[in-house]
């Protein structure tokens, strides 16, 4: 009897092990539309929206569509006005070498605004594209000062600053900025805007004589970006989808996969929100570099 009753025991403890590796499995291959033992090959679409402040998160998920044996070609929607230079150029370098190493092709859609690090991030792509009235270009940098002192002056109040050497306080909003200071700003932008410039060139096959007219700030339709050769072709996204899946070898009909929507708390969502409505409002630094639209 009661060897009776361990064998039972054994076999439903061998059930139990044996659903709980099917849920395993099924959990482990399920994506953000739901889908089990779905080996359809499909185009994955990565959004790329809002002021670029950070890159890491993005590019976590570029490597896991990458990763993906069900995903044939990578479509990444942009709807940015740009933003921080060391994330956006580091996203723009993810995008370069997924280029460079993977078999799948990546293209962009850009959408209602893709401009400055926005538009530097494009530029590993295969191929993009820009609706006819995307606002794109805007190649620059850009540092922005507050100042208050004149303010400072009205309400009687001062700021006692000690300091180790000369430029520690350099661009404090609590003075007017000398001029050895503007001219050491002036440096840091120039050469950050030389890399701007030198992505550009050597990605988009243009000589210096046209980045001096085309690396000048200047924002630009889709239209026209596609007349200097700033973008590859004038197509909505639906007509980037089909071109996407034309040259990944699938139907046009195929299925999209799109990022799992992580978890937001309140907080976040706050954040988020107030970052729409008054770019850098959280940011604790008061001076940033920036690849960004101006407004």
């Amino acid at each position: 009897m009661d060897n009776q009753y361990k064998r039972k025991n054994r076999i439903y403890g061998v059930t139990i092990l044996v659903i709980l590796a099917i849920l395993i499995f099924m959990i482990s291959r399920q994506d953000s539309d739901r889908s089990w033992f779905d080996y359809q090959k499909r185009i994955a679409v990565l959004p790329l929206e809002g002021e670029i402040i950070s890159s890491q998160p993005w590019i976590s998920k570029l490597k896991d569509f990458g990763k993906n044996s069900r995903v044939a070609g990578i479509l990444i929607s942009i709807n940015s006005p740009g933003g921080h230079v060391a994330p956006s150029q580091e996203i723009y370098q993810a995008i370069r070498d997924f280029r460079e190493s993977e078999d799948k092709p990546i293209f962009v859609s850009m959408g209602s605004i893709a401009a400055s690090g926005g538009y530097y991030a494009a530029l590993g792509a295969d191929s993009i594209y820009a609706n006819a009235g995307t606002l794109t270009g805007s190649i620059g940098v850009i540092m922005q000062f507050p100042v208050y002192s004149d303010l400072m002056d009205k309400v009687g109040i001062g700021m006692r600053v000690v300091k180790s050497r000369d430029f520690k306080d350099a661009g404090s909003p609590y003075r007017e900025m000398s001029n050895e200071e503007r001219a050491y700003f002036q440096d840091l932008v120039s050469d950050v805007y030389a890399q701007f410039s030198e992505v550009v060139s050597k990605e988009r096959g243009i000589d210096e004589i046209n980045m001096n007219l085309l690396g000048n700030g200047r924002v630009f339709t889709g239209r026209q970006a596609y007349q200097q050769g700033l973008v590859d072709a004038v197509g909505t996204f639906e007509d980037t989808r089909k071109t996407l899946c034309r040259v990944a070898g699938i139907p046009e009909d195929s299925p999209l996969l799109y990022p799992a929507e992580p978890r937001r708390s309140w907080w976040t969502r706050f954040k988020e929100d107030m970052g729409a409505a008054i770019p850098g409002w959280d940011s604790p630094q008061s001076v940033n570099l920036q690849y960004r639209i101006p407004y």
